[in-house]
């Protein structure tokens, strides 16, 4: 797949499941991404969502985190795990989501809770779950 293709792909995605449920600014690419999406809702929140070859990634500012999936360049194969992060920016964009606290070795780390149609996704600074 070329760099327009996933960003074409990544605007498929978005306007299908974001549609007009948040505001769309593209973002200017850089560090190997082929397309970057930023939601922001009503509540004021923002998330964005991202692509290139082989990496897909949300990005959640409160707490900072992140979510990355790791794809084969197989078309079907991005745009499931695309649909997926979109569906789980979009929940944290409309307000949805909370924060817990989470024991550590050395102290307590914030965690981001999402729940969407999939599962419940757990996002951590330097782990996670996520429903795959």
């Amino acid at each position: 797949m070329t760099s327009e293709s996933h960003r074409a792909l990544l605007e498929q995605v978005v306007h299908a499941v974001v549609g007009r449920a948040a505001q769309v600014e593209w973002v200017e690419t850089g560090d190997g991404w082929s397309a970057h999406a930023r939601l922001q809702g009503a509540s004021g929140r923002v998330s964005h969502v991202l692509t290139s070859p082989e990496l897909q990634e949300a990005r959640f500012e409160e707490p900072p985190c992140s979510v990355v999936i790791v794809t084969t360049t197989d078309e079907d194969e991005v745009l499931e795990a695309l649909t997926k992060l979109a569906r789980a920016a979009l929940e944290y964009s409309r307000g949805g989501g909370h924060v817990e606290r989470r024991r550590g070795l050395v102290g307590t780390r914030p965690v981001l809770v999402l729940r969407t149609e999939e599962d419940e996704w757990r996002i951590g600074k330097r782990s996670g779950f996520i429903p795959y």
